[in-house]
């Protein structure tokens, strides 16, 4: 009986250590600036000549709704820092952005906000391969462009962050002909531009 009981205990404490262990994702394992992380990204993925800038609600460039799909209020609310580089050509459709905000509950749901909010058509005529976004305790990233290039910067993203990221969110990939699974691209029909 008392063997029982040892053991009924040990995996009750096993169990109760477990609910208490944050989920992958959850932990901070990065640290630095949203500018030195990229810095650090770039140096492990080739994403060619970027134009690097601090994004912010006052900044004439890399504001928040065009950068990563939130408000500005959404941005104010949970995010502390954000940095991204983008393609020097604006004809390519390329843009990385980490975001370190207030805490890991906040970066879930910057996470889930950028999956809804960002413009993956915003480019003159060009549409990325993919738009990805993961997350790692208070950090996220924003991948879009080549699939290749995209996939590579979450795996060194991962990589940085000791494996400690939550699943990769592929929120549009472009399907060769409308402008993405989520249509809203263009088709020439008959000599002339028609928009959906």
């Amino acid at each position: 009986m008392k063997k029982l009981l040892s053991i009924v205990a040990a995996a009750t404490l096993l169990l109760a250590f477990a609910a208490c262990t944050p989920a992958s994702g959850e932990k901070d394992t990065l640290t630095g600036t949203p500018e030195e992380l990229l810095a650090q990204l770039k140096e492990a993925v080739d994403l060619g000549m970027t134009f690097d800038d601090e994004i912010s609600p006052d900044s004439a460039v890399s504001i928040p709704q065009i950068a990563l799909g939130l408000t500005d209020a959404q941005f104010e609310q949970y995010v502390q820092s954000a940095y991204e580089a983008k393609a020097m050509i604006l004809t390519a459709a390329q843009r990385t952005a980490v975001v370190k905000c207030k805490d890991a509950a906040a970066a879930a749901q910057v996470k889930k906000l950028i999956a809804e909010g960002f413009d993956s058509h915003q480019w003159i005529c060009v549409f990325p391969d993919q738009s990805v976004v993961v997350e790692s305790g208070s950090y996220v990233l924003l991948a879009v462009g080549e699939a290749e290039t995209t996939n590579a910067l979450v795996e060194a993203f991962k990589a940085l962050s000791g494996g400690n990221t939550g699943s990769p969110d592929v929120f549009f990939a472009f399907d060769g002909e409308s402008g993405g699974e989520f249509g809203g691209g263009f088709e020439i029909e008959g000599g002339g531009l028609e928009l959906p």
